[in-house]
């Protein structure tokens, strides 16, 4: 068998293949004799059939089967002769096929990246943990206040901090998304951050039974996706004026909330916790650091069919939150972020197999277990759950990642 490899870039391949006319013909003969043994023709005996007749009844079936059976065997065994390692299915063309003759063809795929990895041990990485402060505590638990505050009726006009109940009466709806022409009793807390400008300062300062028309730009993100990018023009009519009561920061509140004997315990429970944080997010902005370096240091080709199916993914995802996409453009943003998740991808897996790290069933068992006591579900309802979304080689790919990123920070000089 005769093989022409043609490299060509992004990791593609090109083989030109010829098989021997002889291994044609045999494949042929034995393809002929296992159809003469099944044929179920009147008038002949099984194995009796005359090669004419078969090939009248038969041809387009036996010469289908010949040209399936010599590809597959040509295209194993020139990989394996080339010492090749595809990640696409072959293309196949340019085929040339007759009884008579050799069997030519072009088969066309993309292969793993040859990686020549350097620099993955000896890292010269910084650490910073933010250090947690007294007024740290203090902000998180204003946080904790506001978010158990109450809401109590009060006759006067709205302030910024109060919970207005309005019902809204449809207008003017620019992309007509606003299927319903009233909506009635809306709660809006004029002290969040999430509630839109526009209503801030339309309703501020409205009192009981007073109406107003309000014109809304909803962003492109906006949380509804009902409501993203359009923009409707509402009457506005208060129903009800709520005033904010912030509870007392005391031991009273640490026992209602937490469960804690006192204050105290809850300020050092918070402690804990945005200390425990801040260790995460050193964690996470130094292995960032990592595979920043890594990439960097390691720079080859990576297949196109997968940057693509990356940019489909982008592309698709946009499209689902936003009305207008250019996909070009959009395109053209996110290819080199492509190129860096794919090319970390390769990095990692090469280095878990000349370090010899692997993942096993005690560690897909403490990610489950981490799950369920994250979600508040048990360990089995976790692993159903998962199964059932087939999650599992997602999740033993992030624990290599992980089980990569421990053996290459340790491998490394850290500066605190």
């Amino acid at each position: 068998m005769k093989v022409t490899v043609i490299t060509e870039p992004n990791c593609k391949r090109i083989l030109k293949i010829e098989v021997p006319q002889e291994e044609v013909g045999t494949e042929f003969k034995n393809c002929f004799d296992l159809y003469r043994t099944k044929a179920n023709i009147s008038g002949f005996r099984p194995g009796k059939v005359p090669i004419n007749l078969l090939k009248q009844r038969f041809g387009e079936s036996i010469k289908a089967d010949v040209f399936e059976k010599l590809v597959a065997n040509a295209l194993s065994n020139a990989i394996k002769q080339e010492n090749l390692d595809p990640i696409s299915k072959p293309k196949i063309s340019e085929v040339d096929f007759d009884e008579n003759k050799p069997l030519k063809f072009k088969a066309e795929f993309e292969v793993k990246p040859e990686i020549d990895l350097k620099g993955y041990k000896g890292l010269k990485l910084e650490k910073r943990v933010r250090e947690v402060t007294d007024a740290d505590v203090d902000n998180s638990l204003k946080l904790l206040q506001q978010k158990y505050a109450e809401f109590h009726p009060v006759n006067r006009k709205c302030h910024d901090d109060d919970m207005v109940i309005v019902d809204l009466i449809k207008k003017y709806d620019k992309l007509n998304k606003l299927k319903e022409e009233k909506l009635e009793n809306i709660e809006i807390d004029l002290g969040s951050e999430t509630v839109l400008k526009e209503f801030k300062e339309g309703l501020r300062g409205m009192g009981i039974g007073e109406m107003k028309e309000i014109q809304v730009k909803y962003p492109e993100d906006y949380l509804d996706k009902r409501l993203a990018g359009d923009e409707i023009k509402y009457l506005a009519i208060v129903k009800e004026v709520k005033e904010k009561e912030l509870p007392e920061l005391n031991d009273e509140f640490a026992k209602n909330i937490a469960h804690l004997k006192n204050l105290e315990e809850l300020r050092k429970t918070v402690n804990e916790e945005l200390i425990r944080k801040a260790n995460n997010d050193a964690t996470n902005t130094l292995r960032s650091d990592i595979i920043k370096k890594l990439i960097e240091k390691n720079s080859f080709e990576i297949p196109e069919s997968m940057i693509e199916r990356y940019l489909q993914s982008v592309t698709e995802d946009f499209k689902k939150r936003y009305k207008d996409v250019d996909e070009f453009q959009l395109r053209q943003n996110y290819r080199s972020i492509g190129e860096d998740i794919i090319r970390w991808q390769f990095i990692y897996s090469e280095i878990a197999k000349i370090e010899g790290i692997k993942t096993n069933e005690e560690d897909r068992a403490k990610w489950v277990r981490g799950y369920a006591k994250a979600y508040n579900m048990s360990e089995e309802t976790a692993r159903q759950t998962l199964g059932q979304a087939r999650k599992f080689d997602e999740i033993d790919d992030t624990i290599l990642e992980n089980k990569v990123l421990d053996f290459i920070t340790r491998n490394s000089e850290i500066i605190s």
